[in-house]
């Protein structure tokens, strides 16, 4: 059995992570008007001891960074543009915090989301630069710290469905590899690339590879 960190199961788990679930709602009615794509990172987490029913219970308090950019119409004026990144903004706000409260891995819902709007800016898109605006939120994620038990072959579908790697980067493992948009939906479009070999350039800018079908090396008979 191998020990996968909770953290990546709550940020990635195809089934109920953050950015699986948010990937799926850009593509809904709701948010059919917008163009947007979005990266993450972790600014830090710290772990905190609380004590429940004269025990104690090992918490981690992850404070978690979502970057995202909307693309506007070029002929909108700068006051609609606004009111529709700020139309937006509110409806990704509810999709987070509804998603914190169906995660069965979440001690406490999501109760707060900070950020800021960037002003009307060019900003890249598919290669080149559009208007639009750059939006950051940022909210804490509190879960019980430990691992959980995956097997052997869950393990290694995790790590397909969670490693991404740029152009150029070293190729870790030997094998089939899709190329990957930045809104985290494949492509189609795969490549073979060796171990220890640079990953070839991509066709647009923010994409990037994903391994689908890792090489299997045959044992000799000596």
């Amino acid at each position: 059995m191998i020990q996968i960190p909770i953290v990546r199961q709550i940020l990635l788990d195809p089934d109920s992570g953050l950015l699986p679930y948010l990937s799926e709602q850009l593509q809904t009615q709701s948010f059919s008007h917008f163009k947007a794509q979005f990266g993450f990172h972790v600014d830090e987490y710290c772990t905190q001891v609380t004590s429940n029913d004269d025990s104690s219970q090992i918490q981690t308090k992850l404070l978690f960074t979502l970057k995202l950019s909307i693309v506007v119409d070029s002929q909108t004026s700068s006051e609609d543009a606004t009111l529709h990144a700020l139309e937006f903004q509110e409806l990704l706000d509810a999709q987070i915090i509804r998603w914190s409260q169906d995660n069965e891995k979440l001690l406490k819902p999501i109760s707060e989301i900070k950020g800021a709007l960037s002003q009307l800016l060019e900003i890249p898109f598919h290669g080149g630069y559009v208007p639009g605006f750059e939006i950051t939120r940022q909210f804490y994620l509190i879960y019980t710290a430990g691992t959980a038990q995956l097997s052997q072959s869950d393990d290694q579908t995790l790590e397909a469905q969670s490693s991404l790697h740029s152009p150029g980067e070293r190729t870790p493992t030997s094998g089939q590899y899709e190329v990957i948009n930045s809104d985290g939906k494949g492509t189609g479009l795969e490549v073979t690339s060796t171990a220890g070999n640079p990953f070839p350039p991509t066709s647009e800018s923010d994409q990037s590879y994903r391994l689908v079908d890792p090489t299997k090396h045959k044992k000799s008979n000596k």
